[in-house]
Parts: C-alpha cells; structure tokens; sequence
C-alpha cells in the first residue's frame, strides 16, 4: 500500500496567493480606470448645485419643526415648500452646515440628513394599494367551464 503526500504549505497557498496578486492588479486598474470619470461626475455635481439643480448626493430635506421640504421637479430643480403648496416653490434653500446636518432657512431647526422623512409626498409617490379586486383572484383549481 501506498502512502498519500500530503499537500506542502506552499502548494496549498501558491494559488490562493495568486489569484490574490492578480485580484489586487485587477482593483487597481479599475480604480486608474474609473477615477477620471469619479473627477468628471464630482464636477458635474458642483456645476448643478451652483445652477440650483439637485445633484442627488444626499437625501431629500423635511423640517420636522416647520414642516418645510425639499423635492426635485422634473427638469431637476431643486424646491421647498410647505403642504398643501407642492409644487409651488418658496425660494428658500436649507444650509448645509456639516456633511449631514442643515439650518431649515424658515425656522433654524437643525436637520440631520439621516433622519430625512422617506414619507411620500401626499398622494404623489404613494405606495399602491394593496388590495385585490375579484376580477384579479387567482384562479380556483379544477374544471373550466367552456
């Protein structure tokens, strides 16, 4: 009878540090890959905030205090107001005072962009009901009437 080998510690880790190396070769030419493009989208962002669009790197604002929000209007204009009003724009701007924090311009309440309301704007991005009509049953198993 013969006696099996076992692995030597080099066998074994040779492939796995391989395919490492050359993981580690592959993020680091994706990363010299997608960094003119990152530099470009940052420039784009800091051009549409200047012209007053939304640039979509943060959350949406709703003053829990005032009730003052912000919302996008299809051509990307960024907007407050105040229930019942949308989309009828004040002109304020909330002010960005740390990378998640903002002065509501109305009342000066401190908002922190994690806790930004997800609540959908009355009737606009409401969530469809949940309710089946007869029509929409399933189907009973068993014999069809022709």
């Amino acid at each position: 009878m013969s006696k099996k080998k076992s692995p030597s510690v080099e066998s074994t880790t040779s492939p796995t540090m391989a395919g490492y190396t050359r993981l580690l070769g592959d993020i680091d030419h994706l990363i010299v890959t997608i960094r003119p493009f990152a530099r470009q989208l940052a420039a784009l962002q800091r051009r549409m905030k200047a012209a007053g669009l939304f640039a979509n790197e943060r959350e949406l604002l709703d003053c829990p205090q005032c009730g003052l929000r912000e919302d996008v209007l299809i051509s990307g204009l960024l907007i407050t107001y105040r229930e019942p009003g949308f989309p009828q724009d004040t002109g304020l701007r909330f002010e960005e005072l740390t990378a998640d924090t903002f002065r509501c311009p109305s009342c000066g309440q401190k908002v922190n962009e994690r806790f930004a309301s997800d609540e959908p704007i009355s009737g606009f991005l409401a969530k469809p009901a949940t309710k089946r009509c007869k029509s929409a049953a399933p189907a009973k198993e068993g014999k069809r009437k022709a």
